[in-house]
């Protein structure tokens, strides 16, 4: 069976969750196998530029977290050759180390490039539409 380039940038995004559920030990080879060397990541507030500073900065986001889970959905995509943009929503659950548990809710806008090992991100950027309490009495933006 062979796969469209959709649905392997779909995969590229469930490989990516699934490497955030597994956590900052187990999950940290495959995550960064998910981003191309020289990738940005912008997070509010935040941004990092190639593998090892991104990498190091999730290491430490998970690292303050007993679990992760993403969930994504609604992406759109659009390819030209072995470059790609799109768009997908989020939600993430998280279990905090302290016992607390939080809810995001947003969308990545995401720039891929095709690898000799398939689909890759190039860059990442976060827009945030709700962080805060599971009974979404935190903050919608």
């Amino acid at each position: 069976m062979t796969m469209s380039d959709h649905d392997a940038l779909v995969s590229l995004h469930h490989r990516y969750a699934d490497a955030v559920r597994a956590g900052a030990e187990a999950g940290a080879d495959a995550w960064a196998g998910t981003w191309m060397p020289d990738a940005r990541w912008e997070l509010p507030g935040r941004s990092m530029r190639g593998i090892d500073d991104i990498l190091a900065l999730w290491r430490g986001s998970m690292n303050k977290n007993h679990r992760v889970v993403q969930l994504y959905n609604s992406a759109t995509f659009d390819i030209d050759g072995d470059s790609a943009s799109g768009r997908v929503q989020l939600l993430e659950l998280v279990a905090v180390a302290d016992g607390s548990r939080t809810v995001l809710a947003g969308h990545y806008d995401d720039t891929y490039r095709r690898a000799a090992d398939g689909w890759k991100f190039a860059s990442r950027e976060l827009t945030i539409y709700y962080r805060g309490a599971p009974d979404l009495t935190g903050t919608f933006s």
